[in-house]
């Protein structure tokens, strides 16, 4: 047996034409049996009778057209099939007494069983189809016998009531064949379409969360679909239209339609209202555009994020390349300063040899904590004093005049809080890079300018290192602190990076300030009040540089 059948407009409404096309036929029968002289009547053997009938399967009728009226406004599986079967059965008991009053099968009255077993077949998905060819054939056959019996007729009647009864069987067969088909065609069709409504749930969930903003814009510009990320990314306006949200976002889209629309990644300046994007314009539909946005900001992140991955690959792989012959060079010299035929000069050369093998040591150990995003330990330094001791160290160790660095800090007893090796190697990179492009490495070069002090504002404290070269070209300041990234053909492009990032480990910044003399990095420390009220824990877990990681 089929199943309950799926309430469509289709069904609904050939359930309901089949309750009017019912009530039509019953009212032909009541009229033929009213008028029974007339050049249409019907002449039935039982007149008394005949119009009884006819008007109780009128009422009949009536009673279900009106019942499958209320499907139709609310529908209802069961009450449906329900009122089909209903239908079914008092077309089959009423049309069968009719044929019984009327004279047998040869008033053709028995023909209107066909398309009643047929539509109870197929509203009702199958049920009971052979049950009610079965009684409907019965039911001729008996009205047939009846006739001959009580009319006195032949038998012909009996051989049309089996061939009508053969129909009937073979019509329900026909429909049940069909309803089943069709109800096994529309469960296929219901499968998928929920297989679909689940899948557009699942990419809308999928797109709802996504980190890219994405839209769908129409032809026309308005917005057909937006995710919460692209929200965030745009201005807070409201409208459907894109040019109303962003217009700076749409004109790109206009200018990419009139292109061509080929699938193209563009990048949007930042204003006051949005971030700078990343946009992919992809074609969608009929001449519909796909957007997918990104903040500009966080893909730079993401990159700046791979190069600290690879740096502490580098870093990694080095530290044990280094260090072992670093550590031999340095027990040699230790070894070496034991030897009494040592002269004075051989021994300031040893001195050399230890310190700058302790300070090569302390290098290693601050990438290696940079690439680990390890803290340094701050400690309060009066600047003057430890800028003195650099100076010393420095000329020293590069066998150069201590005249070749001057070294000023107003007020004298400006303090900061940082890791005294790690300010040391920041330094040290700087006043490098200095020499090196500010053409102090050359005779009769003025001298490498140190300047620092705490302002009148807050108290920061700040250092300048000024050089007196032609300074940066503007193309080059965008890349100045990227890692692996350097003017000059024998640099390693991690200089200035780790400046910074050691800088940012104390809570300081560091930042190229283009002067009419010269170049010049310009160190802005952290405030020390707010720093030594704080214990080394808090002041790890505020760090900029750990929040960035």
């Amino acid at each position: 047996m089929g199943g309950p059948i799926a309430l469509d407009a289709d069904t609904r409404r050939s359930a309901w034409l089949f309750a009017l096309y019912r009530v039509f036929v019953a009212s032909v029968l009541l009229i033929l049996g009213l008028v029974p002289e007339g050049p249409v009547g019907l002449q039935a053997v039982a007149p008394e009778m005949y119009p009884a009938l006819a008007g109780g399967y009128l009422v009949f009728a009536l009673f279900v057209a009106a019942m499958t009226w209320r499907p139709a406004r609310d529908p209802n599986t069961t009450s449906l099939a329900a009122l089909a079967l209903l239908g079914g059965i008092g077309d089959t008991i009423s049309l069968v007494a009719l044929v019984l009053v009327a004279g047998g099968v040869g008033t053709g009255i028995g023909l209107l069983l066909i398309p009643a077993v047929v539509a109870a077949t197929l509203l009702s998905g199958g049920r009971l189809s052979l049950s009610l060819a079965a009684v409907a054939t019965l039911g001729l056959l008996t009205a047939e016998a009846a006739a001959i019996v009580l009319l006195d007729q032949d038998g012909s009647g009996l051989t049309q009531a089996g061939l009508l009864g053969a129909t009937l069987f073979a019509a329900g067969l026909l429909a049940r064949h069909v309803a089943r088909r069709a109800g096994a065609t529309r469960a296929q069709v219901e499968r998928q379409e929920e297989d679909l409504a689940n899948l557009a749930e699942l990419n809308a969930q999928i797109i709802a969360r996504m980190s890219a903003g994405v839209i769908a814009v129409d032809p026309d510009g308005e917005i057909r679909s937006i995710n919460e990320a692209a929200r965030r990314l745009l201005p807070p306006r409201p409208g459907r239209q894109l040019a109303a949200i962003s217009p700076a976002l749409a004109q790109r889209v206009e200018q990419w339609q009139s292109t061509g629309m080929r699938t193209d990644t563009q990048q949007l300046p930042g204003d006051r209202d949005q971030p700078a994007l990343q946009v992919r314009l992809t074609p969608l539909g009929d001449r519909g555009t796909l957007l997918i946005l990104e903040d500009l900001a966080e893909i730079q992140r993401q990159a700046q994020a791979s190069k600290l991955q690879a740096l502490g690959r580098l870093t990694a792989s080095i530290a044990h390349e280094i260090r072992n012959p670093l550590g031999a060079i340095s027990h040699s010299a230790q070894l070496l300063a034991e030897s009494p035929q040592l002269t004075r000069p051989d021994q300031r050369l040893l001195t050399i040899i230890n310190k700058q093998s302790k300070r090569v040591n302390e290098l290693i150990s601050n990438v290696l904590s940079l690439s680990r995003r390890d803290t340094g330990q701050r400690e309060r330094l009066n600047l003057q004093e430890f800028l003195d001791r650099f100076v010393d160290e420095f000329c020293g160790a590069l066998q150069i005049p201590r005249v070749a660095l001057h070294a000023r800090v107003e007020p004298y007893d400006s303090e900061v809080l940082f890791d005294p090796s790690q300010l040391n190697q920041v330094l040290w990179n700087l006043c490098t890079n200095a020499r090196i492009h500010g053409g102090h490495d050359q005779p009769g070069a003025p001298p490498i300018v140190l300047r620092g002090g705490a302002g009148q504002v807050a108290r920061v404290v700040s250092l300048d290192i000024l050089d007196a070269g032609p300074g940066i070209a503007p193309d080059q300041r965008s890349d100045l602190f990227e890692p692996f990234v350097s003017s000059s053909g024998g640099g390693s492009g991690l200089g200035l990076y780790i400046s910074r990032m050691l800088c940012e480990n104390n809570g300081a910044t560091l930042e190229y300030v283009s002067t009419p003399t010269g170049g010049c990095f310009r160190i802005l420390f952290a405030p020390t009040e707010t720093v030594a009220g704080n214990s080394s824990t808090e002041a790890s877990s505020t760090d900029p540089a750990r929040e960035r990681a």
